[in-house]
Parts: C-alpha cells; structure tokens; sequence
C-alpha cells in the first residue's frame, strides 16, 4: 500500500505543507529538513499521487490535438487517423494523454482555441495550420499555451512540421510528362490553404522546366457539389486532356474518380496523379501514380517538438519539412 503524503509528514514530524515544500523544490523549509524528508520518501518508496503531481507542477498531463474541421469531415478520410494515431502513441510515451478537438460545422478553430485558453484543459497543442490565422496564434502565444502546427502557413512563424509539398508535386507532374502525357490538368483544393499554393506551384515548375505550356489550374471546395462540378468542368472544358494532378486526397479525390469512372469519359486514357496514396489504388483499372506522405512521422514529429517545448526547450529547425515517396503503379 502507497503512503500518503500525510503519513510522510506524521513520520517527518512536520507540516503536510513542509512535505510537499520539499518534494516539490520550493521555498520555505530548510535544505536540512529538506535532505531529511527526500531520503525519508525514497527509503519509503513514496510516489506522489498523479493528480497531486499536476496541482504542483501546473500541469494536466494532457495534451490536445486540435483537428482543422469538424470532426465528421476531418476523419472522414485517413490523412488525420493516422496522425492521431502517431500523436496518441507518443503521448503516451510520454505519460500523458491525448485529447481531440475540433470545431463545430461550419465554425472555425478561433472557438476551440478560446474553450482551452479558458479551461486550462491541456499542457500544449498540436494544431491542423490550414485554418489559423495569426490573431489565433497570438492569443496562444499571449497566454504561454505551447503549440506546434502541422502544416505551414507563411504569416504565421512558429514551430511546425510539414511536407515537401511543392517538391512532391513537381516529381509527380514531371513522372507524368516523362510517362507521354502531355496536356495536364490540375484540380486543386481552397486556394487560401498554403499547402494547395504550394502543390501548383511544384505543378507549374514542371511543366515549365519541360518547356510545356500546355496548362490549367482549377480550385475547388472540399464539398462533393463543388469537386465534382469542377472535374466536369475541366473534362468539358479540356477534350485533349490525356492527364489530371489532384492535390488532396480524401473525398476529394474520391469525387474526382467518379466523375473520371462515369460513361463516355474512358478513364484508362486519363492518367491520374493523385498527392495522397491509398491501398484501393490498386484495385482500379486506370493509369496512377501517387505521392505517398509520411504520415506517422508527420504525428510523431510533432508531437516530439510540442514535448520539447514543454520541457523548457527550443526545437530546431524551427519548421520540419519531411520528404515525400512517389509511387508509381
């Protein structure tokens, strides 16, 4: 059976406070005393109770992993299970525990940051970047909340983990060109998300080191009604087309295919560049290749960083960007 603190400071003859003075460095009893209680507590095996840890350390053993959407839409696909996943399994390395967080439909992050500045719910935060803003950030930082961000957004300076998002693109595109495709299209996701800025961009270095000027850009929102009319669109507008690069994955993509898959359209003269990779790839009748992201590391990174700051240390590099694998099948 455990001791309690109690029963140290019956044994001490001191204080219950003069015991966790000393159990916990702080001021207010003598190194003598202080020598005395320490080496009573390890020849007693005493363990300090963990809720009892948190109130002196001011800490919850809780970190928050704060999803970029609603929840439903967010895990819809398998991009943030699997980070979750890699976060989940290093907090607990780590003897803490994880808890998500995301915004209501159709609401913006500004409310769940605002729920844990208030409640104190949590020791630091990893955050989805692709909605931040720097008002946000600023209040964290104004608050002395740690945080890391997973993905980077060029106005907001912080500790953060991303991918080569514009390398990855300009591999895939140039495997494309290099495979005879020749008229490629690029249906992209919200143009205010830096990642989708970043893959046409690696898009257009391609086709211009190719010297191809052959191009079209297309942006769309994450909806079903919003994707599938652009892939529609872009087919209508683009009867040449022998090739379409799809910066996200997802639902999005999933749109994208059945649109490709419909009557009349011959997806298998189409080549699809997809930059996200799945397993079902493999059972379609049709030209692919993709960029497969690390998506453990991607987690594990930054969950690393956010236990860093956490004790009392500065990351470096400041941003991590992870090197992505094309796959070609």
């Amino acid at each position: 059976m455990k001791l309690t603190i109690n029963e140290i400071a019956e044994i001490a003859k001191v204080a219950k406070s003069t015991v966790s003075k000393a159990l916990n460095g702080q001021k207010g009893v003598s190194e003598e005393k202080r020598r005395e209680i320490l080496s009573l507590a390890e020849r007693l095996n005493y363990e300090p109770s963990a809720s009892a840890q948190a109130l002196a350390s001011s800490r919850t053993g809780i970190i928050g992993l704060l999803l970029p959407h609603e929840a439903g839409y967010t895990l819809a696909g398998s991009y943030w299970s699997a980070i979750i996943t890699s976060v989940a399994e290093a907090a607990n390395a780590h003897g803490h525990s994880l808890l998500i967080l995301a915004p209501p439909a159709g609401d913006d992050v500004a409310g769940p940051v605002e729920t844990v500045i208030r409640r104190r719910n949590v020791d630091g935060l990893i955050i989805g970047a692709e909605r931040l803003d720097p008002g946000i950030t600023a209040r964290l930082d104004a608050e002395d909340i740690p945080f890391v961000l997973i993905g980077r957004d060029p106005t907001i300076k912080h500790y953060s983990v991303d991918v080569d998002n514009r390398g990855g693109s300009e591999g895939l595109v140039a495997h494309l060109l290099a495979s005879g495709y020749g008229r490629i299209a690029c249906l992209a996701g919200p143009a205010e998300y830096p990642y989708n800025r970043e893959r046409v961009e690696g898009y257009r270095l391609a086709l211009e080191r190719a010297g191809v000027s052959w191009n079209s850009v297309r942006h769309a929102g994450y909806t079903s009604e919003e994707g599938r009319r652009a892939v529609t669109e872009i087919l209508a507008g683009h009867p040449d087309l022998d090739a379409l690069f799809v910066t996200a994955g997802g639902e999005f993509l999933l749109d994208c295919i059945d649109v490709l898959r419909l009557p009349g359209v011959a997806p298998r003269r189409i080549g699809l560049g997809a930059f996200d990779d799945y397993r079902f790839f493999d059972y379609l009748d049709m030209p692919i290749c993709a960029i497969r992201q690390p998506l453990r590391d991607i987690g594990g990174t930054a969950a690393l960083m956010l236990f860093a700051l956490l004790a009392g240390e500065a990351p470096r590099p400041m941003h991590r960007t992870l090197d992505v694998e094309l796959v070609i099948r």
